[in-house]
């Protein structure tokens, strides 16, 4: 048990794929789309191809991780769930919105952490740079400050869930079909950019920015 922490290993510890996610999440359902439809194949089977890649990586990586994890399984459940949903309703507008139906899981596991110890970004960001995991531990037993920043971070990134699942689901049902799943990458980047900001506003308010991301914590 860390300092301030719970007695096991957070049940949101996320799915780490790196640069695959972008391949194989991203580039490649958009090339088999694109490229099936230029095949003259329907957009609900151009759009059913595309969803086997990140299915595939989403179920392996949460296996290999060995341990129980809500925004892996949430993710898992939100695309196979989208995908039946859309083959029995024959409607390709429905399997559009599967990334809001993984946004808004997302966005309750992230509010719900609130509930512990530790908030579900905080769990996330020390996972992602373990080297940095002494430091982070530090402050997070003795600084209210930082605490209170990663709480205020965490209900921030369930917020734009929320709104990140709305904006998907408007644009499904009032572009063309053809045009929404090259939409998908940029509102992607778009919102994770967007909550850098107060990601970091909240840290620097809080005096910890450079304590924990200064570049030589980085090689320490």
């Amino acid at each position: 048990m860390r300092p301030g922490g719970w007695v096991e290993e957070p049940e949101v510890m996320p799915i780490r794929r790196g640069p695959w996610l972008l391949v194989v999440d991203i580039a490649v359902p958009l090339a088999l789309y694109y490229g099936l439809k230029a095949l003259g194949a329907s957009d609900l089977t151009a759009l059913l191809v595309g969803v086997i890649p990140g299915l595939i990586s989403s179920a392996v990586s949460l296996v290999r991780s060995r341990r129980t994890d809500l925004v892996g399984m949430a993710v898992v459940i939100s695309m196979v769930a989208s995908t039946v949903v859309a083959v029995v309703g024959g409607d390709a507008r429905l399997l559009l919105v599967r990334n809001a139906w993984i946004s808004l899981p997302f966005a309750g596991i992230t509010l719900w952490s609130l509930r512990h110890p530790e908030p579900m970004t905080y769990v996330v960001t020390r996972a992602m740079m373990p080297r940095r995991a002494p430091i982070m531990d530090e402050l997070w037993a003795t600084n209210t400050r930082y605490r209170e920043a990663w709480k205020w971070i965490t209900v921030w990134w369930g917020i734009a869930a929320v709104v990140d699942a709305i904006v998907r689901v408007v644009l499904s049902y009032t572009l063309p079909i053809s045009v929404v799943p090259a939409t998908d990458p940029i509102i992607t980047v778009v919102t994770i950019v967007a909550l850098q900001v107060p990601t970091i506003v909240l840290l620097h308010r809080s005096g910890t920015w450079h304590q924990v991301f200064a570049p030589h914590r980085a090689n320490a």
